[in-house]
């Protein structure tokens, strides 16, 4: 009889202990990069064998709240936050692996782009955020699909039930979501008004719950009611807006003020010491998760006083793989394309799975990446919904097509009279294939162009598109000098070439083209042979005319139009020419009569670009370009010149006619040093040698011929300081070239110097 008292004594206690087993909520909130700090603060918790039973997060806190109910460990988030991966997603930048240089924009100065949609009327549409969502929506999916489906769509069945919260802005009242696809919910939660784009589910308009509820201690209590709370702020108020900060003053205008408040008299705040680092700093992340280590540890006797339960480490890690175990792997069957027409979804679901089998999350990230470089495509949100009868999961993609009418506006503002506008426009038609109708205008003293081309797109299990195109472009090389810098102004150059063809083209993996073309073309070059000329003298003119084939690989992950530091560049060109040449003597010429003759000849053009190390602040580039032809000599020296293809490495010595840096066959190299003050401000110093096989020199009687084999070389150097902004580079650079009248120049220029290729480029 008193065994079995004992016995139900003991078992009454136990039960009772179990039934009193305090319930512990981990309140987690917004703060931006900030908020890095609350996976110390997890941490220090698990090491201490302190409990967590629920989680509520906003913006940040919903981000590190959800990998962690997830089934990630404090190691495996701390992980993530610091790999390259993340912090490209974070920062708007695609990593070289997704670039697919095959459906970029061909690199053009357009500084600003307006989006125009045509119906009844015209609408302007612009961007709402600063970075691209496309990683960002990616990586959450396939970081939280498989616990999602787990779970069966129910937060409450995550590792640790969980809450996160978001801003309905249409109707000003905050948004708690407890079940659904929870990448979802945390992308609404995190969406920042104008740095991440906001998110659009059961037709509401979605962004950071910030705006509304920054500390959802509310959201515990109501949802969940634990015991004790433990909450971490890493606002610690409103930021002290800066007029040279943008955020710091949007932050200020649309998060609410909100003071950190937990209900329970045995509640816990933590405050990790977090204000000298930005909102939107990324770079300090280690930094920021050791500063929630250390405030949590600060308070771990008050902690452990106020919370007496314990879990070991062993048993919270069986936990997390007992759920992981249940996750279903991330398999892909069905594709389901919203938001575009029928014909429309075929085109995108060519490029998704254009062998229409299962695929691996690996296989379609890099066809999802694919699908956002295309121009057509504006936006893209993907989502998988887990079916258990096929133990595999569909897709469901809501894509918003790109507008109909893009304009590009741009151009360069210098200090030598090599000004230009740029205006370019695309009309977009999607169908089963794309299709872009895409034009340019430059405009200005050195240089004059018009292009247009016509480009379709065909997706399949290897993508390739054909483009007819035309191009005309004058340079001027007379009227861009500028007789302040210039001892003498130079003999009156004018080239004039024009083009009508087709390329077609396939990717070489996901950052390269092989590309093949064919066109006609004809090039008209007028000069004196002269410096001394007047207005009434007619300029001799050496016409060219003819067919023009290439075959070309070309890789690109260079990470700027120009003034790149990061990436490579890498051209193999091949050119067949042949037409026929025409010679019209000037009134200064001695000759009297018209000369025509064939010209044919083949070309191999090599271009490496490469910036390759880094030390610190310093990075270091190498330069290499070769050319090889057998093309002949024009009927004088100076037509030969011009013809004649050239070593131009330097932003300026593109505006310059070099004669000396003109050969058929050179080999030219450089070595380029950076030091990047901060991350848009650099200083460049470079310097280039040029070799000419056999230099092409006057034989004394105005008619060509090749100098001794390697008998000459010449140099280029430049020193530059460029600060890059979002619309384009301010540059000031010194200048100089080997055995030229004026050897330094100085330029200052905002914009791009950059210009559509000639008809034998």
């Amino acid at each position: 009889m008193f065994r079995f008292n004992s016995t139900v004594f003991f078992l009454l206690i136990l039960l009772s202990g179990f039934a009193n087993a305090q319930k512990v909520g981990l309140v987690l909130s917004g703060g931006g990069a900030r908020g890095f700090a609350h996976i110390g603060v997890i941490k220090a918790l698990e090491e201490n064998g302190i409990p967590i039973d629920y989680v509520t997060g906003t913006s940040a806190g919903a981000l590190v709240g959800g990998l962690y109910v997830s089934g990630d460990s404090p190691e495996q988030m701390e992980n993530i936050v610091k790999s390259d991966d993340f912090k490209d997603w974070a920062t708007g930048n695609l990593s070289e692996d997704l670039n697919y240089y095959f459906k970029e924009k061909k690199w053009d100065a357009s500084w600003v782009t307006v989006r125009l949609s045509y119906d009844s009327t015209l609408h302007m549409f612009l961007n709402g955020s600063i970075i691209n969502s496309a990683q960002v929506d990616f990586s959450l999916m396939a970081n939280h699909s498989a616990a999602s489906a787990s779970a069966g769509y129910d937060f409450n069945d995550l590792f640790v039930p969980f809450r996160c919260v978001a801003a309905d802005i249409k109707h000003k009242h905050q948004v708690v979501f407890n079940c659904g696809d929870l990448g979802q919910a945390i992308r609404s939660s995190i969406a920042y008004p104008l740095y991440l784009s906001p998110m659009t589910a059961d037709n509401q308009l979605l962004y950071d719950g910030g705006i509304y509820n920054n500390f959802p201690s509310d959201v515990m209590l109501t949802d969940f009611n634990p015991d004790i709370m433990i909450g971490v702020s890493v606002s610690q108020g409103q930021d002290v807006p800066y007029e040279e900060n943008m955020f710091s003053q949007l932050r200020n205008m649309i998060v609410q003020s909100q003071h950190v408040v937990l209900p329970g008299a045995e509640d816990i705040l933590i405050q990790p010491n977090v204000s000298d680092i930005g909102v939107f700093d990324f770079k300090n992340i280690e930094a920021l998760i050791d500063s929630g280590y250390k405030a949590a540890m600060e308070k771990m006797d008050q902690i452990k006083s106020a919370i007496t339960r314990r879990v070991s480490a062993i048993e919270i890690n069986e936990r997390r793989l007992e759920f992981i175990r249940k996750c279903p792997p991330l398999i892909i069957d069905s594709i389901i394309v919203t938001g575009v027409s029928a014909s429309e979804a075929q085109y995108i679901l060519t490029i998704l799975n254009p062998l229409k089998q299962p695929l691996q999350l690996r296989q379609l990230k890099f066809r999802y990446f694919r699908l956002m470089a295309d121009e057509n495509i504006r936006y893209a949100f993907p989502k998988l919904v887990y079916d258990p009868s096929k133990k595999m999961y569909d897709l469901e993609i809501y894509v918003k097509p790109e507008s109909n009418l893009r304009v590009d506006v741009g151009g360069n503002f210098s200090s030598r009279p090599i000004s230009e506008g740029f205006i370019g426009f695309r009309y977009n038609i999607l169908g089963r294939q794309s299709l872009g109708i895409k034009g340019n205008v430059y405009f200005g003293k050195l240089y004059n162009s018009g292009q247009a081309r016509l480009r379709l797109d065909i997706p399949g299990a290897v993508d390739f598109y054909i483009e007819p195109n035309a191009t005309v472009n004058r340079m001027d090389y007379y009227k861009s000098s500028n007789a302040f810098t210039e001892d003498v102004r130079p003999a009156y150059l004018l080239k004039t070439d024009k083009s009508v063809g087709v390329d077609f083209g396939v990717p070489a993996r996901n950052k390269g083209i092989v590309a093949i073309g064919v066109a006609l073309f004809s090039s008209k070059d007028k000069y004196y042979q002269t410096r001394s000329f007047t207005r009434n003298d007619e300029a001799d003119e050496t016409r060219l005319e003819g067919l023009t084939s290439f075959l070309s690989f070309e890789r690109n992950t260079l990470n700027r139009r120009m003034y790149a530091t990061k990436g490579s560049y890498m051209l193999i060109k091949t050119r067949y020419v042949n037409g026929t040449e025409l010679t019209i003597p000037g009134t200064l010429n001695t000759d009297t009569f018209n000369l025509k003759s064939p010209k044919e000849w083949w070309q191999v053009k090599l271009v490496y670009d490469n910036y390759f190390a880094r030390s610190g602040s310093f990075r270091f580039g190498f330069y290499a370009e070769t050319n090889f032809s057998n093309q002949p000599f024009s009927q004088n020296f100076t037509a030969t010149t011009l013809q004649a293809p050239g070593f131009f490495p330097t932003q300026e010595s593109k505006t310059l006619f070099l004669s000396n840096f003109h050969a058929h066959n050179y080999f030219g190299t450089g070595i380029k040093t950076i030091y990047s003050l901060r991350s848009n401000i650099d200083f460049r110093l470079e310097g280039y040698v040029f070799q000419p096989f056999q230099e092409i020199i006057d034989n004394g009687y105005g008619k060509a011929k090749y100098a001794d084999a390697l008998s000459s070389r010449y140099y280029i150097a430049s020193l530059s300081g460029v600060y890059h902004s979002p619309v384009g580079p301010f540059a000031i650079t010194l200048n100089y070239y080997d055995r030229k009248s004026n050897s330094f120049t100085l330029l200052f220029h905002f914009g791009y110097i950059l210009f559509n290729n000639s008809a034998l480029d």
